[in-house]
Order: C-alpha cells, then sequence, then structure tokens
C-alpha cells in the first residue's frame, strides 16, 4: 500500500531546500546570512533573542543576553528530541546586528539530509 507520509516529508523537505538556496543565492552578501532590517524590532540587550526556526521539529535553541553582548563568535548545537543535531555558527558581525536590534538569517549544518534557516531577532 502506498504510504504517503514519506513523500510529504520529501516534498515538504526539497521546498524547503529550494527556498533556502533562492534566498542564500539572491543575497547581495557572500555569507549564507542576511540582516534584515525592515523587520519589526525588539530589544536584544533588555528582552534578548528571539528565535525562529523553519521547518522546526522539536529543535532547541538558546543564545542568552550575555551571548550577546559578549559578541564573541560562537557555536551552538540545535538540538531537542529529534534524533539529530544541527550546528549553527553566529559570527561576531551576527552579534554587532542583534546588539543594534536588527535580526540575522542563518543556515544550520546538514544533517539527516536537511537544514533549517534560523531567524535570529529581538524580542519586545
Amino acid at each position: 500500500m502506498f504510504n504517503s507520509i514519506p513523500l510529504k516529508k520529501y516534498i515538504y523537505h526539497t521546498l524547503f531546500l529550494v527556498l533556502l538556496t533562492c534566498n542564500i543565492s539572491c543575497s547581495n552578501e557572500d555569507e549564507s546570512s542576511s540582516t534584515e532590517e525592515n523587520a519589526a524590532k525588539g530589544n536584544c540587550i533588555e528582552n534578548g533573542a528571539k528565535i525562529t526556526i523553519a521547518g522546526n521539529h522539536s529543535h532547541t535553541l538558546n543564545i542568552t543576553i550575555q551571548d550577546i553582548t559578549n559578541g564573541t563568535q560562537k557555536n551552538y548545537t540545535l538540538d531537542g528530541a529529534t534524533g539529530h543535531t544541527h550546528m549553527l555558527t553566529i559570527t561576531a558581525e551576527h552579534f554587532t546586528n542583534l546588539k543594534t536590534n536588527n535580526a540575522v538569517t542563518l543556515a544550520t549544518s546538514t544533517n539527516a539530509g536537511h537544514t533549517h534557516a534560523v531567524t535570529i531577532g529581538c524580542k519586545e
């Protein structure tokens, strides 16, 4: 019997990767990140980071106010009850954007056949 759940997952992940690739390829920057200057702004130093993980399936990521104020490059592991992890590197430049309350969008490492786009903004 035909099982449509794996097909749906395949289609979802394929569309996600196509959109992520287009987003990264169309960027004016050399890195796989972008500053979202027109996004609604909160205050990262006072209120902390607001994290959105595209296509999330129970991954977690915690970026502290101290991480933002320190502003030094840091590697993070996205884990959770998924059976796999992804890595994400936030550079000093990204932290500078967060200190000025500008969101950044980054791509995680590939694992289990997929990546995630992670948008880090500021809580209001």
